[in-house]
């Protein structure tokens, strides 16, 4: 193989990669200038210690609403915890309202609330994340619609 071809194959597999990476970082957060907050703990009642957590996203540059999402962790996160769970698979619930709470009904049991009469706030911003079921966790909902019920409609 010639030296020429030898450079542009280095040069090629180096834009590859580097390529992947920003797409790897653009889809894990690391891009999100959004603030990160934590709004609420808490820990599970007996072993094994866990914490649900409700979190918000806000972004003041952006055009659309502040975000509210719930994760159970073994720890307190962190502000980059908070972020790169907001882009993975580990978010329980998310949505646009601010009404959330979160209890422990019993060590596999977490209870996700709507704590305003209605879950309108929720629909204005959108339920874009809703799971039932966390590892061993059961996840009920109260005063919050199950989107799948909603899609139906």
């Amino acid at each position: 193989m010639s030296r020429w071809m030898q450079v542009a194959l280095t040069l090629v597999f180096l834009v590859g990669v580097l390529l992947a990476t920003a797409v790897y970082m653009l889809f894990h957060g690391y891009f999100d200038h959004g603030l990160f907050e934590i709004k609420q703990v808490e820990w599970s009642p007996s072993p094994p210690r866990r914490v649900a957590v409700v979190a918000e996203r806000s972004d003041h540059e952006a055009m659309n609403s502040d975000q509210y999402f719930v994760l159970i962790r073994d720890h307190i996160p962190s502000a980059t915890e908070l972020r790169h769970t907001y882009y993975s698979h580990d978010v329980i619930f998310r949505a646009g309202g601010d009404c959330l709470s979160v209890h422990w009904t019993d060590p596999s049991t977490l209870t996700i609330t709507c704590t305003m009469s209605s879950p309108d706030p929720l629909y204005n911003g959108g339920i874009a994340v809703q799971k039932h079921k966390a590892g061993d966790v059961a996840i009920k909902y109260v005063n919050i619609a199950d989107i799948a019920d909603v899609a139906d409609k």
